[in-house]
């Protein structure tokens, strides 16, 4: 179901990205409000600390990353996930350095992209990137296709190539080709800024806690360069709690209230992370999560909502930049193919948030 007027009459105003100093009240560098793009806890007595995931082997979020990405003396964090021996996918806001698509130059001195794997411990390896790739429709965060009214976040994404193959204890994810569906449960992680439902956001993000948490995929936004049409691209989830669901209470979509320490939300310095279905009884990469919106709410509380990138609509761009080195089930007919981080990180003063 596509709901493109529910997007025009609140996304214009208030969607975010993410991009403000960890643990400062600095507006948003990449969005048009002072929002944030987290793994929000529930109401007490569930807390932060009870999502947080143990960063071993074993974990089902062993792949998921932290990705630190620097230039003219900024760095951010964002979150991705593992889909090849070298292959990282992420938000394409993470590597815009302008808003307006123009891709970091991990060349330049001073400019690079390192990604965190905490998949057997704190920090096991962080291994810097030898390529980034944009997703090319994508041209900056809100930014419409000529023609095309609105505010858009469709197309954010990109990949992230590595010089060596991952550790051997971080999980490769296959990546679901079929179309995600209205009413699919999701689970979610990331790096980013973190609270609960009742306080909103109180803690920064960290390159090393990942947190989790489910949600349901609750309605879509179609092709921008369609004008929304064909095929979904975007989905919408809220964050229900304390009595509020947001998108029922719209008549929009109304899906089931998960547990209170189970329902989740996103935040800044999860921008890029991934969602997950259950899929031939295995866990598989459906979309990556890129933005966050308040409506009524404080950011981050109960009646908030949040939303990504489904993947299964970008297959020629993921195998394409990603050489291959991805799995989609089940595999796409055919593809258009055209054309095949240093410990300094943890300690940084002014560490940044997409």
């Amino acid at each position: 179901m596509q709901h493109r007027n529910f997007v025009f009459k609140t996304l214009a105003a208030a969607i975010l990205a993410a991009g403000a100093f960890a643990g400062s009240a600095q507006a948003a560098l990449l969005s048009p409000s002072p929002y944030e793009p987290l793994i929000s806890s529930g109401a007490l007595p569930d807390s932060p600390a009870g999502r947080v995931d143990p960063n071993v082997s074993s974990s089902a979020y062993s792949g998921v990353v932290s990705i630190n990405i620097r230039y003219d003396g900024q760095s951010f964090i964002c979150s991705g996930a593992l889909v090849g021996k070298r292959s990282v996918v992420s938000a394409g806001h993470c590597v815009d350095t302008d808003g307006n698509g123009t891709l970091v130059d991990i060349h330049k001195p001073g400019s690079d992209v390192r990604v965190v794997f905490n998949s057997n411990g704190t920090y096991n390896a962080v291994m810097t990137a030898v390529k980034v790739s944009m997703n090319p429709d994508y041209q900056g965060f809100g930014n419409c296709p000529v023609g095309t009214p609105g505010f858009c976040v469709n197309d954010d994404i990109s990949v992230i190539t590595l010089g060596a193959d991952a550790p051997a204890s971080a999980k490769i994810y296959k990546i679901a080709a079929n179309p995600l569906q209205a009413g699919s449960r999701i689970m979610l992680a990331g790096y980013g800024t973190t609270g609960d439902g009742v306080n909103g956001y109180t803690q920064g993000p960290a390159f090393n806690i990942k947190r989790t948490g489910q949600n349901y995929a609750d309605f879509f936004d179609g092709d921008d360069e369609q004008g929304f049409g064909g095929r979904n691209e975007v989905y919408y989830a809220d964050f229900d709690g304390g009595g509020r669901d947001t998108f029922c209470e719209l008549g929009i979509a109304c899906s089931p209230v998960l547990a209170n320490n189970v329902e989740t939300n996103i935040g800044g310095g999860d921008s890029g992370g991934p969602s997950f279905i259950n899929m031939y009884g295995e866990m598989m990469l459906v979309a990556n999560n890129t933005f966050g919106n308040r409506y009524i709410y404080q950011p981050g509380q109960f009646g908030s909502y949040f939303g990504g990138i489904v993947l299964g609509g970008y297959a020629d761009y993921l195998q394409a930049a990603t050489g291959g080195d991805i799995t989609f089930v089940p595999e796409p007919g055919s593809f258009a193919l055209f054309g095949l981080g240093a410990m300094a990180l943890l300690g940084a003063r002014r560490r940044k948030q997409k």
